[in-house]
């Protein structure tokens, strides 16, 4: 325990200090941390809930998971009922609210088989960087195996039952290490594999990033059923120049 304490600490000293509420829920296996730890986190709101976390590239753009704009049974959801919210470590108050102009969802995603689980949002109103509001470089390689990385979000915190999920509405952050695509059974280069059983990301953090040396690696994608295990990640190196290209065309 001592030892994946340390490390979560290790993942946050390159980040900015906040105020950290110890007692709140976690992650599966994180911790509560301030905003101002990871700036460039967003949630990413439909019809005022929670759905998804992002991460900010510029002053209105943001980088995301395809899924969140479809339902449970792979239907695509409505545009106009989006927002995100940036600048606060909650997802009911605080920061600033603003609505979603535009999106593009890669053109090859497959719900069903998760895979190109990549999407550009465009602001309506651009972000004003502050302390706690803050842009995020696109890696360029992906990180070697057994790199710390550090993964936030809003996601489940303690699976009850099938049917009753715990969200914490303070963000919660974890350190994760890299792991190799063998040892994840992992043979799609789109792809990163991080986390252990009871440390993952889970129901939630989908779309958020994953971070090593301040530079975003991977966007949060799938898990196995429960978050017992390792999740997956879209690799940012993998599709930096599909983001590149479709913020572009965004803009």
């Amino acid at each position: 325990m001592f030892i994946e304490s340390f490390l979560l600490l290790l993942a946050l000293d390159f980040l900015s200090a906040g105020q950290v509420n110890r007692w709140e829920q976690r992650i599966i296996g994180g911790e509560p941390i301030g905003i101002e730890q990871v700036p460039w986190q967003v949630s990413l709101q439909y019809f005022g809930d929670h759905v998804c976390g992002g991460s900010i590239y510029s002053e209105n753009i943001i980088v995301t998971a395809a899924h969140c704009f479809f339902d449970e049974e792979g239907n695509r959801l409505d545009d106009q009922g989006y927002q995100v919210r940036a600048g606060s470590a909650l997802t009911d108050s605080n920061g600033t609210l603003v609505d979603v102009a535009a999106l593009i969802i890669h053109e090859e995603y497959a719900f069903d088989l998760n895979i190109n689980d990549i999407a550009i949002v465009r602001l309506s109103t651009p972000l004003e960087f502050t302390s706690k509001v803050q842009p995020i470089p696109l890696a360029k390689t992906n990180p070697y195996p057994r790199s710390i990385a550090l993964v936030s979000g809003w996601g489940v915190s303690y699976i009850l039952n099938d049917s009753t999920n715990l969200y914490p509405t303070h963000l919660q952050g974890l350190a994760l290490h890299i792991k190799s695509i063998f040892s994840c059974r992992l043979f799609d280069p789109s792809l990163l594999c991080a986390g252990t059983y009871g440390r993952t990301a889970c129901h939630g953090d989908s779309g958020g990033p994953l971070v090593v040396n301040k530079q975003l690696v991977g966007v949060v994608s799938w898990g196995r059923k429960g978050c017992v295990s390792s999740a997956f990640f879209v690799s940012v190196p993998y599709f930096r120049e599909w983001i590149l290209n479709a913020i572009a065309s965004i803009q």
